[in-house]
């Protein structure tokens, strides 16, 4: 039988320190949480290991560097994803979802590390190429492997990662706000949980339309189920602020008082 939780006491919240606007109740790292940021600095680390060897001369450096772009693009992805686990220091939740969210994020990530940044080595690829900027050519293209329709099936493999990833992201912010009561959830940290929520819908909803476009289309226009991904750079700030919108519509003091 699943143990209960217990609600944290009244002077328990009042002793914790607040960080824009969260109250921090997981400041001290449990075995889990130290596991959880070991294992995303080891797959920053396979990023890096990735590129290749030690460069012994001028042009073998040069050569290496064509590979930072991708590099960035793809640490991004990984460290979006270890701040979206950052709920763990504000809510300081430590029950058995919270420990098999953690594994399977960690899981999730180092499998995924890899087809992530092959993706986004190919994207910088393709637009530079596209507009005649032969700076970061690597000669990825040149491997037969690319061909018949290997690239709808690397957008297939993101999809799923992206899908697998942002999954138990939600489920840790809907967990979190099924103990809403027994932790004292602020106002602002369930709006928080809720605009987090939605964020990751999207990309869990532009990757299952990814997945589709790669699916369906040919080698000519593959390359859309690649180009979804850049909407996010609108819909999740739309999507954020038509929440906030709705959240405090008719409520211009609550609005201007969120501050967030």
């Amino acid at each position: 039988m699943r143990p209960v939780m217990k609600p944290l006491s009244r002077e328990f919240i009042d002793s914790c320190h607040r960080e824009e606007g969260r109250i921090i109740r997981g400041d001290n790292m449990t075995r889990i949480e130290t596991f959880v940021d070991a294992a995303f600095a080891f797959a920053l680390s396979m990023l890096v290991i990735s590129i290749g060897e030690i460069p012994k001369s001028p042009p073998e450096l040069f050569e290496l560097s064509r590979a930072i772009p991708g590099l960035v693009f793809s640490a991004l992805i990984i460290v979006a994803v270890r701040l979206a686990h950052e709920w763990s220091r504000t809510f300081g939740l430590q029950d058995s979802i919270n420990m098999y969210l953690s594994l399977a994020l960690v899981i999730l990530m180092l499998v995924f590390v890899y087809p992530i940044k092959l993706m986004m080595q190919a994207t910088v690829l393709y637009i530079s190429l596209k507009y005649g900027i032969h700076l970061f050519d690597n000669g990825l293209f040149d491997d037969t492997g690319w061909a018949n329709g290997a690239m709808a099936g690397l957008f297939v493999y993101v999809a799923v990662g992206l899908i697998s990833l942002g999954s138990p992201i939600i489920a840790f912010y809907q967990n979190a706000l099924r103990h809403g009561k027994k932790l004292h959830i602020t106002a602002y940290e369930r709006d928080s949980c809720h605009k987090i929520t939605l964020a990751w819908s999207l990309v869990i909803a532009t990757a299952v339309l990814s997945l589709v476009v790669a699916l369906v289309s040919d080698e000519v226009v593959v390359a859309g189920a690649g180009y979804l991904y850049f909407s996010l750079f609108v819909t999740i700030p739309v999507g954020q602020f038509l929440y906030r919108r709705s959240r405090f519509a008719g409520s211009p003091a609550s609005l201007e008082n969120s501050g967030h």
